[in-house]
């Protein structure tokens, strides 16, 4: 039976991923003081069905991300005539979303239940929230910060690029899972 490094390795390339590491959880640097960021300088704060509080409390993302063993760490690069101008990296970022969706249906596939959490949902122009039912909850990805992971740290830490000229912007995402061997 193959590893699930060897079973990632097998699809990973029909993605468009820049970079991809795989992190054993105790690999992530996790931060309950990450989520003051959230409530104090995000404006998603209080206002999507994909950010906190609706998410849970710190404790309870981070309890969520401890029920896997592992974790893919990967990023999209995205070439855009000026970082600064919000409209490119806006569709680069929502192509990184559905690129978040599309592996993580593959990863389903290959793993069972999986956690992903990515840049925040970017689903629908305004979201629902808190009048109505999220629209696509399928969808719908916490970000990788309101979960208390300090992910430029655990990027730099893995080894992994973001920082490009003032023409590439870098997404991550990560995809919690256990191997079903475990």
């Amino acid at each position: 039976m193959s590893t699930y490094q060897e079973k990632i390795d097998e699809f990973i390339a029909e993605f468009p991923v820049c970079e991809y590491i795989l992190l054993e959880r105790e690999d992530l640097v996790f931060s309950d003081k990450v989520r003051f960021i959230c409530e104090n300088e995000c404006s998603r704060y209080g206002h999507s069905w994909a950010c906190p509080p609706v998410i849970g409390t710190i404790e309870e993302c981070m309890e969520r991300c401890h029920k896997f063993s592992h974790a893919l760490l990967f990023t999209t690069a995205a070439d855009v005539p000026d970082i600064a101008a919000f409209q490119g990296c806006l569709n680069a970022r929502r192509d990184h979303e559905q690129v978040s969706f599309e592996l993580t249906e593959r990863m389903k596939e290959t793993f069972g239940e999986t956690l992903t959490l990515t840049t925040g949902c970017m689903n629908c122009d305004k979201c629902a929230y808190p009048d109505a039912p999220c629209r696509d909850p399928e969808h719908r990805f916490a970000t990788i910060e309101s979960h208390g992971i300090l992910i430029m740290q655990t990027a730099a830490d893995a080894g992994l690029s973001y920082n490009f000229d003032g023409h590439t912007v870098i997404y991550f995402t990560l995809i919690f899972y256990n191997d079903s061997a475990e």
